[in-house]
């Protein structure tokens, strides 16, 4: 039990009136052992001893794990988190606190002030790649940005940038992604107008060029609900990585390489530092391995 100033001065005054040792340990809950150090500290010295600070010793990190810190974090450009890791792996055991003190320090992370601890919640995700692809816009930079993220896998597996978000522009995308890595069974969007054909108060419910282009490839459209954006988080926390770490790249091709092949994601397998595109691997189906064969074989994707 950690003893304050009052209880050790409390201790010495007992001490001086002779109340037994073994009684004064059983109130305090310390050894009698621990009553006759302090009381003998008093007595050597004419000064209260001052309690111990809890914790360890603060230790100091060295240059040499200060640069180790600095160099993962240009290569990766990833949270304190997922530099433990890659630093374990490097042979560097630093605390969480201790790399985001740096990553502070030298301008890669803000002072987090007002951290809230998280609620808890549920992840849910389908089991298998090419299951799910979330899909949806986001204006950068006087652009308008698609991309179609793999549920499973958090892999990119298709973007664009264009100067208007079209039905027609995701389309095209939508056609390169599934050259690229085959037919999706679903696809989740929100209720855009370039994703779906709303009814109205005197209009029925028509059929937008993206969900005919969906049906004719057979595949499902699910429609994320009025005003519950969380339906297709995953694709937000996407664009929130994007906006901001762009600025470390000089094009979005190069950012989106970073993604899929170079940073390590969170909400993957952390400790085989693992990217979306293996996890992508990882997860397909047999029968989806066998489909893409050809292509490996072939030197392709």
């Amino acid at each position: 039990m950690k003893l304050d100033e009052k209880a050790i001065k409390w201790i010495i005054r007992e001490k001086e009136k002779g109340t037994p040792t073994k009684e004064i340990a059983e109130i305090e809950n310390i050894t009698p052992r621990r009553v006759n150090q302090i009381y003998k500290q008093y007595k050597d010295t004419g000064e209260i001893p001052k309690p111990k600070k809890p914790g360890r010793p603060k230790k100091e990190l060295s240059e040499e794990e200060i640069e180790a810190i600095k160099e993962a974090y240009e290569e990766y450009r990833c949270n304190a988190v997922v530099l433990q890791t890659i630093l374990k792996e490097r042979g560097y055991r630093i605390s969480k606190n201790k790399i985001h003190e740096v990553l502070r320090m030298n301008g890669y992370a803000k002072e987090e002030k007002n951290k809230k601890k998280r609620k808890k919640w549920i992840r849910y995700e389908r089991k298998h790649s090419m299951e799910l692809w979330h899909a949806d816009w986001f204006f950068y930079n006087g652009k308008w940005i698609i991309a179609y993220l793999d549920d499973a896998s958090r892999l990119i597996t298709g973007y664009g940038v264009f100067d208007k978000a079209t039905s027609e522009n995701a389309i095209k995308v939508l056609k390169e992604a599934m050259d690229d890595y085959g037919r999706p069974e679903s696809i989740l969007t929100d209720r855009g107008t370039q994703f779906y054909a709303s009814a109205g108060e005197k209009k029925a419910k028509g059929v937008s060029k993206f969900e005919k282009f969906l049906a004719e490839n057979e595949i499902k459209h699910i429609v994320g609900r009025v005003n519950h954006p969380q339906t297709n988080g995953k694709i937000e926390r996407f664009y929130g990585t994007l906006e901001a770490k762009i600025k470390y790249f000089d094009t979005v091709d190069e950012f989106m390489e970073w993604y899929n092949h170079k940073r390590p994601h969170m909400s993957l397998n952390l400790d085989e530092l693992e990217t979306p595109y293996k996890a992508f691997l990882r997860k397909l189906t047999p029968e989806r391995i066998l489909s893409y064969s050809w292509r490996w074989f072939d030197g392709g994707k």
